[in-house]
């Protein structure tokens, strides 16, 4: 099956806005640090191959849009950035869920998944 150019655009859109939707559902269940969340999903996930590049744009693109926060703090002789929900954050992560989980083909995959 091919995909047209434009096709593949509005594909990336949807992973990032997925990627965006899991990192702000993560981070709300507990603050933590960009290398936490890569750890967790190298974890979860030992045959993706994930990485900085794929997480700390988004978290950075959340930071730019006021959804999360973030704090520096010092752990031993290193500044690391801990990630945190803002409300405006709360309320897009609602929103999300409303619009991209609620009747979609999205949605039915993962309750079938889920069963």
């Amino acid at each position: 099956m091919a995909v047209k150019a434009g096709g593949l655009a509005v594909m990336r859109r949807q992973m990032t806005g997925m990627m965006s939707a899991f990192l702000l559902w993560l981070i709300e269940k507990k603050p933590t640090h960009g290398y936490e969340i890569i750890r967790l999903l190298r974890r979860e996930h030992d045959t993706l191959k994930i990485g900085p590049a794929h997480i700390y744009p988004v978290l950075a693109a959340l930071s730019r849009r006021n959804l999360i926060k973030v704090e520096r703090v010092a752990s031993g002789k290193r500044i690391k950035k801990l990630y945190s929900v803002t409300p405006l954050g709360r309320k897009a992560l609602l929103k999300m869920r409303k619009a991209h989980f609620r009747n979609s083909l999205r949605a039915q995959f993962l309750r079938e998944m889920l069963a």
